[in-house]
Order: C-alpha cells, then sequence, then structure tokens
C-alpha cells in the first residue's frame, strides 16, 4: 500500500497558522463573555469555555484546510481514453516568403504563428509539418511531441526545399498521403503561403482532399500591393531580380487561397488582419471538429481519501450548530 500524499502538498505550511488562528478565536470568544457578564442577564444553559470552544473552531479552519489539501492513500486502476484531432501545416518556404511586408519576414511570422498554435493543441492532438517551394517535402510527420515538434520548426528556412517556384498542389498532395485512411472527420489541413499558385494546380489538388472529407483551410501571408525579395549576396541585403533584371515583387493572392479554401469548405484568413490568425482559425473552426479515439487503456492513480477528514469536521461542525442555543442571547 503507497503512502499518504496530498495533491497541493505544497501549501501545507499555511497549517503552522492555526496557533495563530487559535489565539485569535479565543481572544474574541473571551471578550464576548466577558461582556455577557457584565451587560447580559445571567444563563443557566451549560456554555464551554472560551478556549474549548476556540479549539473546535481551529479544529474545523484546519480540518477543512486539510480536506481541501486533497489527501490521497493507496492505488486505484481508472479507464483511460484518449481523443484527439490531426493538424497538417503545409509551410511555404519558397524565396517569395523573405519578403519583409510583414515583420521581419513573411515565413518567419508563419513560424510564429504555427508555433503560437502548439500550447492549444489538447494532449490527444497530433502535429504535423509538410514544407514545400518547387516540390514538398515532409519535414514532420504526425507526431504527439510537440516539444520536438517546435524544435524541428525553428529549422525551417527557405533551404530546406532547393527547387524553386510555389507548387500549392504538391504540398496539398504531400498532406493527403499524411493523412490517415477513414480519418477525414478528424484531419485538417492548414495551407501557409502568399498564394502565388506558379504550378497553376492548386484548386484541383484541394478537390481530391474535399473528396476524401478533408478540409483545407489556408492563410495568406503578404500584402496584395506586393513586396520585394530580399536576398543576401555576398553578407549585403539585395532584392531578388529575374531572368531579365527587374527586381521581382511578390503579391498576396488573397483572391486565390480564398477560393481555394472554399473548394473545400475551409477558411481563409489573412495574416495581416490580425495577431495571431492561426490560433482564431484553429478556436474557430478546427477545434470544435470531432475527435478520434485513438488510444484506451487505464492508468494507474491514488484513491482520494479526503472523506477521512471531512467525517470528524461534519461532527465538529454538528456540535457547534447544536449547542448555539445556549449561547444566544
Amino acid at each position: 500500500m503507497s503512502g499518504l500524499e496530498f495533491t497541493r502538498a505544497a501549501l501545507w505550511p499555511w497549517l503552522l497558522l492555526l496557533p495563530v488562528v487559535l489565539a485569535l478565536c479565543t481572544a474574541v470568544l473571551a471578550r464576548t463573555r466577558a461582556a455577557v457578564r457584565r451587560y447580559g442577564a445571567a444563563s443557566t444553559d451549560a456554555v464551554s469555555s472560551p478556549l474549548l470552544r476556540a479549539l473546535r473552531l481551529t479544529a474545523i479552519v484546519g480540518l477543512s484546510f486539510v480536506c481541501w489539501l486533497d489527501p490521497r492513500h493507496g492505488d486505484e486502476v481508472l479507464p483511460v481514453e484518449r481523443r484527439g484531432l490531426d493538424l497538417i501545416f503545409c509551410l511555404d518556404t519558397s524565396r517569395s516568403m523573405l519578403a519583409k511586408d510583414l515583420e521581419p519576414t513573411r515565413l518567419q511570422r508563419a513560424r510564429t504563428d504555427i508555433a503560437a498554435v502548439l500550447p492549444l493543441l489538447a494532449g490527444g492532438d497530433r502535429a504535423a509539418l509538410v514544407v514545400f517551394a518547387g516540390e514538398a517535402r515532409t519535414w514532420i510527420p504526425l507526431t504527439h511531441d510537440l516539444p520536438s515538434f517546435e524544435q524541428l520548426l525553428d529549422e525551417v528556412d527557405t533551404t530546406l526545399v532547393p527547387v524553386g517556384g510555389t507548387d500549392l498542389a504538391a504540398a496539398l498532395r504531400r498532406a493527403r498521403e499524411l493523412a490517415k485512411p477513414g480519418e477525414a472527420a478528424t484531419t485538417a489541413v492548414v495551407l501557409l503561403t502568399d498564394g502565388e499558385d506558379l504550378g497553376g494546380s492548386g484548386q484541383q489538388a484541394a478537390r481530391e482532399l474535399h473528396e476524401d472529407g478533408i478540409r483545407v483551410h489556408t492563410v495568406g501571408y503578404g500584402s496584395v500591393y506586393g513586396s520585394k525579395i530580399a536576398v543576401d549576396e555576398n553578407g549585403k541585403e539585395a532584392f531578388l531580380r529575374d531572368r531579365a533584371g527587374d527586381e521581382v515583387v511578390s503579391k498576396l493572392d488573397a483572391s486565390g487561397l480564398r477560393a481555394l479554401a472554399e473548394v473545400t469548405g475551409g477558411e481563409f484568413v489573412r495574416a495581416d488582419a490580425m495577431a495571431l490568425p492561426l490560433r482564431e482559425l484553429y478556436s474557430k473552426r478546427i477545434a470544435p471538429l470531432q475527435k478520434r479515439t485513438f488510444e484506451q487503456g487505464a492508468q494507474t492513480a491514488k484513491k482520494a481519501r479526503y472523506q477521512w477528514v471531512l467525517l470528524p469536521l461534519l461532527l465538529l461542525l454538528l456540535y457547534e450548530i447544536l449547542t448555539m442555543g445556549g449561547r444566544r442571547r
């Protein structure tokens, strides 16, 4: 049999104040009795001394606090059912995400948004990360290990996918491969990009996910007015140029991302419209989804033993209530 434990054991030093409570109760009750003797009529009722009643009141306070500390003793086996969602992030790592129309860059802002939503994921939720540019690759498979997920997220940059371009279809099809068959109702895909679908087949890939019952939500990064793309050239900041030598201006394709999300019944949000768009999207559209049961079993826990303290506490309270009449003046 295991030893006695308390759920709130760190608060036990407050019990050291019980002598102070006893002294205060004794002083107040003694003063009250003195006032009754001085101004009240004599009583023939048997009344406890101030010290005895103060001891009872102090015991009631102490037992109440011990009960609140939640004493536990012995082990019991409890059934456990873990439930959760699968959340697949598709993060654009093309060089257009280096534009600085969102501080510090579009890519860094998207990484920050993903990291901000991780604490909201329940214990049963899994997350995966697909990075893409001209092609897509799985950077993090579906996992419950969210601390490791966050560490790997910090390593994401534009060098992970060497093929240039922005192929939304490749990202969505890779997400479709990660989704577990038959679990579409508990799976959501979030596409984080500036929306420039250079592959041109993003909506077709979205229809394929919709046929599987999976919704795709999109988060757009950038400005509709466009921004130049800052790159590093020999340690100096320069702007990306096309083959003709002209500086490349990258614009947010809000209408394209909205249309892509609508194909699957998802939602489009702009990253510049709110501080943490992904948290908002998760709370309103993803968290309410049906959660799947992925693990059933049992775990051992300590038995609650507050009843041991509650019984003498109730007896003392009952005694105080029954003897109140003798002190009512």
